[in-house]
């Protein structure tokens, strides 16, 4: 075979046999003649005690002794500073008073906040309370512009502001204990407030040394103060304003003592209008016609409407009064031309009487004699006064001779009509002559 110059031979001649190491085999396999080596325990030991290493207990000894050389050192150290420590109470004084003075910081911050809290509650019950109000004031619009009778009117009015009224006091009674309660907790943090002022009042000299952080925090609690006056307090502030504005500017006081003193004396009674029929002899004297008279009626039942209207606003301070009084001194002024143009009928109806008289008189002469008529005043000759034979009808532009006696010729008058008669007027009056009360008119029959 190729290979067979490497085999080694063993030689036969020596009859020994070629030993084989092994590196995994224990040594007493491997080594088919050696013999067991026995382990034993005090040979070992009895070796170790030869092998002593004393370099490392020196060692070991020398780092044990520094250690309780520094904890000794330590001991006693602190020992020393334990005598030389002394407690200061007054750092403990100063925490003291640095708790009282954050307490009265954070009582005003407590304080800005429950105030604005409550600022909050009463501006929603306003809110609420002016809800209620416009609800009403749409009711109370709509039965002072229906129809129906003052007193009707009045006693559904009296009916709704009871109503309202009942229903604020439910708005207000469902807000009161919340404020209340808010306003509880308000005062216990001012009394906690003032009961901090006053121990750093006491603490006066010692509380200098926190007099800078103090003055930064009041001027932080101003410009939060300023802010929130600003936000919430700034809106009830305007509410407020606005409000009085508005009274002030349509519910004025009136300060003039001569107004006030004209309102007093006519508020103090209701006056009632006294307002009469038409009289016929409005119209047979041709003083004022029945529709005349119908539409100086509707103008004071116009004036009734407006005024009782304004009447039935609740205005407050001086207003009511002046309206009451406007009411009144109407009334009163109504009344007393009612008096007056009533009076004046009268007064004619007598002054008819007598002139109607007189008339008699003159148609009882006229009768007796054949004169047309008499002149009875002839002060204006463009205008004068006559009385005519009732049974002789004449028309304007009609002409007379006017005579004094039998046979003295006066003149001649024409005549024409007005709203207030039959008059006449000089036509040609003889020279040197002059036209006197009862003289003689004698007309021209065609």
């Amino acid at each position: 075979m190729a290979n067979d110059n490497k085999i080694k031979k063993i030689n036969n001649k020596e009859n020994s046999i070629q030993r084989i190491e092994s590196k995994f085999l224990p040594e007493e396999i491997v080594n088919i003649d050696g013999g067991v080596e026995i382990y034993s325990l005090e040979k070992e030991f009895a070796k170790s005690r030869k092998n002593k290493n004393w370099a490392v207990l020196i060692m070991v000894f020398i780092f044990v002794a520094i250690m309780v050389s520094l904890i000794v050192l330590f001991t006693l150290y602190t020992g020393e500073q334990d005598k030389k420590f002394k407690i200061s109470f007054t750092e403990f004084e100063d925490l003291r008073l640095k708790e009282v003075l954050n307490s009265a910081r954070m009582n005003d911050n407590n304080l800005i906040i429950r105030r604005n809290e409550l600022f909050q509650v009463i501006i929603e019950m306003r809110n609420k309370i002016l809800t209620v109000q416009n609800k009403y004031l749409g009711k109370f619009n709509s039965v002072l512009d229906g129809t129906g009778s003052a007193e009707n009117k009045k006693n559904r009015l009296a009916e709704l502001k009871k109503a309202e009224t009942s229903e604020i006091n439910q708005v207000r009674s469902v807000y009161q204990s919340k404020i209340d309660k808010m306003k509880k907790i308000i005062n216990e943090i001012e009394s906690e407030k003032r009961e901090a002022e006053r121990q750093l009042k006491k603490e006066k000299s010692t509380l200098g040394q926190y007099g800078d952080d103090d003055k930064v925090h009041a001027l932080k609690t101003k410009k939060i103060v300023n802010t929130q006056k600003s936000g919430l307090a700034g809106i009830t502030d305007y509410y407020e304003n606005y409000i009085n504005y508005m009274k002030a500017r349509y519910n004025p006081t009136f300060k003039s003592q001569d107004l006030r003193s004209t309102i007093i004396r006519n508020s103090k009674v209701d006056v009632t209008r006294n307002l009469k029929e038409y009289d016929p002899l409005f119209s047979s004297e041709n003083i004022i016609s029945r529709e005349r008279f119908g539409n100086i009626r509707e103008n004071i039942s116009d004036r009734d409407i407006v005024l009782q209207r304004l009447r039935g606003i609740e205005y407050s301070n001086s207003v009511p009064d002046a309206l009451k009084s406007i009411d009144n001194i109407s009334n009163l002024i109504v009344n007393d031309y009612e008096n007056l143009w009533f009076s004046l009928a009268e007064t004619v109806r007598k002054k008819n009487r007598y002139i109607e008289d007189y008339r008699t008189a003159l148609d009882a002469v006229l009768k007796e004699k054949p004169e047309s008529g008499y002149i009875i005043s002839a002060k204006d000759i463009s205008k004068i006064s006559i009385h005519i034979n009732r049974l002789i009808r004449v028309k304007n532009g009609d002409v007379a001779l006017v005579f004094r006696g039998d046979d003295v010729f006066i003149g001649n008058i024409r005549f024409y009509s007005t709203s207030e008669g039959v008059f006449a007027k000089a036509v040609k009056i003889e020279k040197g002559r002059k036209i006197k009360p009862f003289d003689r008119i004698l007309i021209k029959v065609k």
